[in-house]
């Protein structure tokens, strides 16, 4: 099956994810994961690119970065070449490291780039790794000013939504984990029925799911292209409202 291209995100922000291949561990101790995080820092200083998120798990790693498209995979192929170099080396070990190429995701509104920010952070208490977003290997304590090792993130952005740290805090201690980034197992958004329906509430306004297929031409496409711009897939919106994917799709 021939790869999809990747989609391009007019902010130059995307959400990367590199797993261990069928689920196996890349990082057995500290010293894997500060070599990682020192690899990242200097490719991401070659390449010109800023990370605005981390988290390393056991056996995959999400990134939030901002990087020419141009340069997102030489970066990332960079970085993934000589880790596992390093990993294979080090762990007595031969073969492919990572499963298939890096998975991305374009962020492109503010809103999005909150979610995908939270997701992060949260990932290692939806994985039972941490009772709260303090995990060590993951920015969140950056944000805080809190960490101890050299801070690699670029802050500004992301605090600048914010009045304060404390806003900050109270944002990551919702009980949501956002179901509808790109996950670790599919590689795609994925949403059980009630987030997708809030989602497509709130983008709606006061527009009814249920009488999206039966609005004026106009007035039904205007319904639709603001659930695509919530980041609705078209099989989702079809699924929610009735309409064939060949409409949506045109829009």
């Amino acid at each position: 099956m021939a790869r999809m291209p990747r989609r391009r995100a007019e902010s130059d922000i995307y959400h990367i994810m590199l797993r261990g291949v069928g689920r196996q561990i890349i990082f057995e101790d500290p010293t894997d994961r500060r070599f990682f995080l020192a690899v990242l820092k200097e490719e991401l200083n070659s390449h010109r690119g800023e990370l605005l998120c981390w988290c390393l798990m056991d056996n995959h790693v999400h990134l939030l970065v901002r990087v020419a498209f141009e340069e997102l995979s030489k970066m990332m192929q960079a970085i993934g070449s000589t880790y596992a170099t390093f990993f294979n080396r080090r762990h007595d070990r031969v073969g492919h490291l990572f499963q298939d190429r890096f998975r991305s995701e374009p962020v492109d509104t503010e809103a999005y780039l909150l979610t995908v920010v939270r997701y992060i952070h949260q990932n290692p208490v939806k994985e039972g790794l941490s009772p709260t977003c303090s995990y060590r290997w993951s920015s969140y304590q950056e944000y805080l000013g809190r960490s101890a090792e050299d801070c690699l993130v670029a802050r500004d952005l992301v605090l600048s939504l914010f009045d304060s740290t404390e806003q900050f805090v109270r944002f990551h201690q919702l009980n949501e984990f956002a179901g509808e980034v790109m996950d670790v197992d599919t590689g795609s958004r994925r949403m059980n029925d009630d987030t997708l329906r809030r989602i497509a509430r709130s983008a709606l306004g006061e527009v009814r799911i249920e009488d999206v297929s039966s609005l004026p031409r106009a007035e039904r496409n205007d319904a639709l292209r603001a659930l695509l711009r919530a980041h609705l897939s078209v099989r989702q919106i079809e699924r929610l409202t009735g309409v064939s994917r060949g409409v949506i799709s045109k829009l």
